[in-house]
């Protein structure tokens, strides 16, 4: 099945808000740092959250589609101030069901390259759970290095986790 990596719209919010909460209830602790319920964005809501990502020229939002159904999302936050507007925050999630297949890979060049082309975005970073290995060889295959480890940044179920900070340089 093709899929199509585009733009998201505020119409997208009906079907990104039961997506993440999928996401928030299905995934174990060392994957995803929201628990259930701690995901409480309202279908209005996440509409204004498209709309500022929009408006904004270092912020993006896409989604990947499959015969019109949201199977993953990259999105990458500029920073305010005149100093930090070159670097962008990425995060990026794909449906359990939908992993493996390249839609990973697809979100990431798409990120990367609107970033090149906004003439404002020279540093793209996120944060991984230290273990999420696939997560980590993802990023790494796309030019991102790791720059510093976050001891004990993550505390879940009794078990506190690390997290890497990687970064990749335009």
């Amino acid at each position: 099945m093709a899929i199509i990596i585009r733009e998201a719209h505020p119409d997208d919010a009906e079907q990104l808000v039961p997506y993440v909460r999928r996401l928030t209830e299905e995934e174990p602790a060392p994957y995803i740092v929201m628990g259930p319920g701690e995901f409480t964005l309202t279908v209005e809501q996440e509409c204004q959250v498209l709309a500022d990502y929009a408006a904004a020229d270092n912020c993006v939002f896409l989604i990947a589609e499959a015969a019109g159904q949201i199977v993953g999302m990259v999105n990458c936050k500029g920073g305010t101030r005149r100093a930090k507007r070159h670097e962008v925050a990425l995060g990026i999630s794909v449906a359990r069901e939908w992993r493996g297949q390249g839609v990973g890979k697809k979100l990431m060049a798409a990120a990367i390259a609107w970033a090149r082309g906004t003439g404002i975005v020279t540093r793209i970073e996120l944060i991984v759970f230290a273990r999420n290995e696939v997560a980590r060889h993802l990023y790494e295959s796309c030019g991102f290095e790791v720059e510093g480890c976050l001891r004990r940044a993550i505390y879940r179920d009794g078990e506190y986790f690390d997290d890497l900070v990687m970064g990749l340089l335009l």
